[in-house]
């Protein structure tokens, strides 16, 4: 009886000095893990020579819950920008040419979604699309028709696709372009992903075919992949530096941030001020 008493006296004591825990009550209000902590290998620039042609292209890894893309289009759908008024309100990390623009009305040409909400309907060529836990899907449009976009954060429409399933796949006219110069020789512009869900920003300033840069695509690593605004609207942008100026205005820019407290803060700046989505 002395020892239970004893005993009890302990457990009493260590309880009002807050010694005794309850660990099942500590896991259920511990802080949820943090994501991957931001980091500059998140987005990089490299080059490299394919069959001797040189490359110069973002990697950006989508693994990384802190790494977001976007797109910066112009105030006003319909007008065009410089470069570096579209840099200065999106001030992203990483930027190359997004979607082909009309040279009369200067409207996209393909949709844009910009974190859900579809700011523009173009309705033609294959789709960039980018899920809210970054996932990588490239969708082919139904030429001239609505598509739902309800399940990714973006959408740039662009085209014509290079890349299906780690094999070349070229079928411009079926897509809807119609423009002989998106069959000519010229600079390029791409985008794709790898298996490892590593996003690809490409550029190459030697002028190329469609198959060429399908193949320049195939050879750095990706899967998917298809072609962007190129020419004289080809531009790059690393960490400040214009790498490839653009020789003309521009009307969009496909951007990456590693940062996504950077992308939140510059979203109302992202979209235009006028929604052209419906048709």
């Amino acid at each position: 009886m002395r020892l239970t008493v004893l005993l009890l006296g302990l457990l009493g004591s260590l309880l009002y000095q807050g010694c005794w825990q309850e660990p099942t009550l500590l896991s259920a209000h511990a802080a949820p893990p943090k994501p991957k902590q931001v980091s500059s290998d998140s987005v990089q620039l490299l080059y490299r020579k394919v069959n001797g042609i040189p490359v110069r292209y973002v990697v950006a890894d989508l693994n990384n819950p802190y790494v977001r893309v976007g797109v910066v289009t112009t105030r006003r759908l319909g007008s065009v920008e410089s470069v570096w008024s579209l840099l200065a309100r999106s001030k992203p990390t990483a930027a190359v040419t997004g979607t082909y623009f009309s040279a009369t009305s200067k409207l996209p040409v393909g949709d844009i979604v910009i974190e859900g909400e579809r700011v523009h309907f173009g309705g033609v060529g294959t789709a960039l699309c980018v899920t809210y836990d970054n996932q990588v899907r490239f969708i082919r449009q139904r030429l001239h028709r609505q598509h739902d976009w309800r399940d990714y954060r973006l959408v740039l429409g662009a085209g014509p696709r290079l890349l299906q399933g780690g094999k070349v796949a070229l079928y411009p006219l079926g897509e809807g372009f119609r423009d002989r110069r998106v069959y000519a020789r010229g600079k390029r512009v791409a985008v794709g992903v790898t298996k490892h869900n590593k996003l690809l920003l490409v550029v190459v300033e030697r002028p190329l075919t469609l198959r060429q840069l399908a193949w320049v695509m195939l050879a750095l690593g990706a899967t998917d992949a298809i072609a962007l605004d190129g020419g004289g609207s080809t531009c790059l942008y690393y960490r400040g530096a214009l790498k490839v100026p653009p020789k003309r205005k521009l009307t969009n820019l496909l951007v990456v941030y590693e940062d996504y407290t950077v992308y939140d803060e510059r979203l109302t700046q992202l979209k235009p001020q006028n929604r052209l989505a419906l048709r």
